[in-house]
């Protein structure tokens, strides 16, 4: 089961999610954030960067990105738990 952000009542009836998956094997640690379908984004856990070319927090609200910020250190965690093969303190290289 993943590990939802919560986000404020009108992001989430706008169609804007922001998870961290279960079991993502040998990816990137990273958090998903999805609008609609339409849509879709991954920042590393690791460092902040968006993982899918072109991705800018200007493309959605600010308060998406408040979310992810406050509940960082819960997002690490929680992959480090569900992926222990991958933790977020290992290097891309590894």
């Amino acid at each position: 089961m993943p590990f939802n952000v919560p986000l404020p009542e009108v992001l989430w009836k706008a169609g804007w999610r922001v998870k961290a998956f279960d079991d993502e094997g040998p990816e990137t640690p990273h958090v998903t954030i999805r609008f609609k379908a339409e849509r879709f984004w991954r920042v590393s856990l690791r460092d902040g960067r968006f993982l899918v070319p072109g991705g800018r927090w200007n493309d959605m609200p600010g308060a998406v990105r408040a979310a992810i910020e406050k509940h960082w250190e819960e997002l690490q965690k929680y992959w480090n738990a569900q992926n222990p093969n991958n933790p977020i303190e290992s290097s891309d290289d590894e």
